[in-house]
């Protein structure tokens, strides 16, 4: 009931703060978006009914912000081809980005005391083969890799346009986005910073509307994530809050980690307390709660943003 009371608030304060308006003939876009599932295999088949009841909602595509599965279960190749083909039973298309549970929580015992990069290789050879989503009906994206020399290993971060938004896919995780592995995170975090910076710039150039930024990480686990020089996250925040309040119009930041749905507004202008109006993340639900939500931006609208929870019938 808190939840639901939340959202219901929420829900009523983006009308009263995001206030686009775009031409009148600008078509809505309906999307889903959902993460940090299946954990147990006792959750595996509403999953799969998640799935079916996603694809008779016929959404333009899906987002999934990463961990396919629990940090403690193993990450075998198999398990790790198993949502792949569970990705593909998506009508749509279905853009991923890695969470930490499919990779840097590998070295675990529990899950099979992988090394965590080799983990990650596998996934972008099995997930990212070429430039185009999963789904049956794949998307054509573009890579970081494709068009950056720099960062040529990034396959996983991506961005499209659909109407007046541009949607991008930005590679930051939990367990602290793997900062204790110092040289993975800071070849990670460098790629992350530019492909931020080059998507809003994309965005600003091509006079867009509105921007979604997907992820796995929760930024606002706790407060230290923000400040405490051993966060790996505190770059991301930096940029982001620096990003969004130069872009000055309607934006998401969508992420799952903490299996919550959450929908509010903690970024901040840099070096204030003043919030950015506009600027608006959004956690998915997750784990227990095999659950997504359907988002749509409707341009023509003073309030462009609105949302649906998607359960299993």
């Amino acid at each position: 009931m808190k939840n639901n009371l939340r959202y219901i608030l929420t829900t009523a304060l983006l009308s009263v703060a995001c206030l686009t308006l775009a031409p009148a003939n600008a078509n809505p876009i309906r999307f889903v978006t959902l993460g940090d599932m299946p954990y147990r295999s006792a959750d595996e088949a509403a999953f799969i009914n998640l799935i079916t009841e996603i694809n008779q909602t016929n959404p333009a595509f899906t987002i999934f912000v990463g961990d396919t599965k629990s940090g403690g279960s193993p990450c075998t190749n198999a398990y790790l081809e198993s949502i792949w083909k569970s990705f593909n039973r998506f009508e749509n298309p279905l853009i991923y980005t890695p969470g930490d549970n499919e990779w840097t929580d590998c070295h675990r015992p529990s899950a099979g005391s992988f090394n965590p990069e080799e983990r990650l290789q596998f996934i972008r050879e099995l997930y990212f083969p070429n430039n185009n989503s999963l789904g049956k009906k794949p998307l054509r994206l573009i890579r970081q890799a494709d068009i950056d020399p720099a960062h040529k290993l990034f396959v996983e971060n991506a961005y499209w346009v659909s109407g007046a938004t541009l949607f991008a896919t930005v590679h930051v995780v939990g367990s602290n986005n793997n900062f204790e592995n110092a040289s993975e995170y800071a070849m990670r975090n460098r790629a992350n910073l530019a492909w931020l910076d080059y998507v809003v710039k994309v965005a600003q150039e091509r006079a867009l509307d509105h921007l979604v930024i997907a992820m796995q990480a929760d930024l606002f686990y706790s407060p230290e994530q923000a400040s405490s020089s051993k966060s790996g996250l505190r770059d991301t925040i930096a940029r982001l809050n620096q990003l969004l309040s130069q872009w000055n119009k309607p934006a998401l930041v969508i992420h799952g980690d903490s299996h919550q749905l959450i929908i509010d507004q903690p970024f901040k202008h840099p070096g204030t307390k003043r919030v950015i109006e506009r600027a608006y993340r959004i956690q998915v639900m997750g784990d227990h709660q095999v659950e997504a939500l359907e988002i749509t931006i409707d341009s023509g609208k003073r309030s462009p943003f609105s949302f649906r929870p998607l359960v299993i019938r």
